[in-house]
């Protein structure tokens, strides 16, 4: 009866530790995505220090696969959100800057994640193996009586 106990226990402790991983593994979903994010606005910023004329022409996304051709009236700079629903300008240089820091951010943060998520898996497997054990055990100790 106690080992039972024992193998409620563990699967107890197995599904917290799965909720666990699954929760870190949606989080690092969203941190990467945040990171693709900041990463394709910095090439588009460092893209466009590259080309030349004044007021180069762009397509502008407004949805559903549609666009609308437009003038960069400022080429020299950006314009870029800084959390919280605040944006400020910046010149190219300094928004680059400035994504880098957020793009090593994230990448701490991605990093962090993923470590926390291997401890989990591997936590997971040593109480998957605990249970086999006990699995065994019982069988061992189990007989037919005639």
């Amino acid at each position: 009866m106690a080992e039972m106990n024992e193998m409620e226990k563990l699967a107890y402790e197995y599904q917290l530790l799965q909720a666990q991983a699954q929760l870190l593994a949606q989080n690092l979903e969203l941190l990467t995505l945040g990171r693709n994010e900041f990463q394709a606005v910095k090439e588009t910023l460092e893209e466009l220090k590259k080309v030349e004329g004044e007021k180069p022409e762009i397509l502008v996304p407004v949805g559903a696969g549609s666009f609308l051709k437009a003038r960069i009236e400022d080429k020299e700079n950006a314009i870029v959100s800084v959390g919280a629903g605040y944006a400020v300008e910046k010149s190219l240089d300094d928004a680059i800057t400035y994504l880098d820091a957020r793009i090593k951010e994230y990448d701490e943060a991605i990093a962090k994640t993923q470590e926390a998520l291997r401890k989990l898996e591997g936590q997971l497997g040593e109480l998957a193996q605990k249970a086999q054990e006990l699995q065994q055990r019982q069988a061992m100790g189990f007989s037919v009586k005639k």
